[in-house]
């Protein structure tokens, strides 16, 4: 079934003609089929180890261009010191289509794709962004070479966790509090979430703060619990100040096609307006994972080519 349905998206990628809205649903549909397959028959490994520091001496947040962008730089950036930048990772042309993908639509609840007459397509996965998002993100990942790279990190070709694709522009006046995603994914499950700027961020728009320090627990969750939706581990500024330094609590200008790639041990918030006035910022949220530590109950969607 994977072979077919891998044959049948390159057909419709090869077709000449623009995707049509019935092409995207498809595309969106095959893409679950295929990484739900995956994920069903990928066996358990622990997450990677990096086998040297490739930003060794670095204080702060490490920092590497999207042209030298390696699955070892990916590992020394999270795993040694909880966050990495990278400039330049997503080209100008494939900034200006993700862009034009944001629909103005409240994707604040999750939604399936439907056909013409409004019909949720059968296989399809919920998102908070559409179809023609789901392929957007994709082909521009997929020119940043991002599948091989998340492939080498994560030691399995990648599937993307479609409850939390999102294409939007934040119109709210404040972000989510301190935080580590490893509080809703159950501790360490080694996934890949790439922040993606598609505007000038960090001044003038809310960027994204991070703490550049490698944390191996959950803070303020016991082992084997889950945060609820509230985000009830969160931390305050003079908290997370006394727990990693300030030097190491930042919020990076980040230009269009930037990336901050964190992981759910990442103490990070989504950045609050300290006064009124700020710009909205457009953003890109792609999470990554093995198939083998894919979190339960949710859908993955295949990124291959």
């Amino acid at each position: 079934m994977t072979t077919e349905a891998v044959a049948e998206i390159e057909k419709i990628i090869a077709d000449p003609r623009p995707l049509s809205a019935a092409d995207l649903g498809r595309l969106a549909v095959l893409r679950h089929e295929i990484g739900a397959l995956h994920v069903a028959q990928a066996p358990r490994r622990l997450p990677p180890e990096p086998s040297r520091d490739l930003f060794a001496g670095v204080k702060g947040l490490p920092e590497v261009s999207g042209a030298e962008l390696t699955g070892e730089h990916v590992a020394s950036g999270l795993r040694l010191h909880g966050a990495l930048l990278v400039r330049n990772l997503v080209s100008d042309r494939d900034v200006a289509t993700l862009r034009s993908l944001i629909d103005g639509r409240d994707w604040t609840m999750q939604q399936r794709p439907c056909d013409a007459e409004g019909h949720v397509l059968p296989g399809s996965a919920p998102m908070k962004c559409s179809a023609a998002s789901l392929q957007g993100l994709v082909e521009a990942y997929q020119h940043a070479g991002m599948y091989h790279i998340m492939s080498d990190y994560l030691g399995e070709p990648p599937v993307l966790l479609s409850e939390r694709l999102l294409i939007d522009k934040q119109r709210f006046e404040t972000g989510l509090p301190w935080h580590e995603d490893g509080a809703f994914f159950g501790g360490n499950v080694g996934g890949v979430n790439s922040f993606l700027a598609l505007d000038t961020c960090g001044v003038e728009a809310v960027g994204l703060g991070v703490v550049a320090r490698r944390f191996t627990e959950v803070l303020g969750v016991k082992e084997g619990e889950r945060a609820n939706l509230v985000y009830n581990n969160s931390l305050e500024d003079e908290d997370v100040v006394a727990l990693a330094g300030a030097d190491a609590v930042v919020t990076p200008l980040l230009e269009a096609g930037d990336a901050i790639l964190i992981d759910e041990m990442t103490l990070h918030r989504t950045g609050r307006r300290p006064k009124t006035g700020q710009l909205p910022r457009s953003w890109a949220i792609t999470w990554f994972f093995a198939p083998s530590r894919f979190p339960a109950q949710r859908h993955p969607l295949w990124l291959g080519p």
